[in-house]
């Protein structure tokens, strides 16, 4: 039986996420995303409708267990990443508490997208 590495799963499970989220986008602010290329992240989505360049991104942070973090950003039209959240391999929102563990946070990956968005175009 092949074991599944931490990537495999971050990998699984971002086409639902992005699938999700570019749901909530169109319905709530009218903007659509499309899937672009970009070396650094494992995914990355172009924001359409809007006149910002804005590009949605998951990084993968390795951490010293051996496991992987992902971190969920919007990149903006001059270069700046603007993190929206921190994410396990199921896309649960983790936050760092302040004795150094990650812990599960309640609102979900796309509210939290979706709330940098609306930051960022405001």
């Amino acid at each position: 039986m092949k074991k599944i590495t931490s990537s495999e799963y971050f990998i699984a499970g971002s086409e639902s996420f992005f699938a999700d989220t570019a749901a909530l986008l169109s319905n709530r602010v009218g903007v659509q995303l499309s899937s672009v290329s970009s070396p650094q992240s494992l995914a990355c989505y172009q924001a359409k409708g809007t006149s910002k360049n804005l590009q949605l991104r998951l990084v993968l942070i390795p951490l010293a267990n051996g496991r992987l973090l992902g971190r969920l950003s919007w990149l903006d039209w001059r270069g700046v990443d603007h993190v929206c959240c921190y994410v396990d391999e199921v896309f649960d929102t983790l936050v760092m508490a302040s004795d150094g563990v990650w812990k599960k946070q309640k609102k979900s990956a796309e509210d939290l997208c979706l709330q940098e968005y609306e930051s960022l175009v405001a």
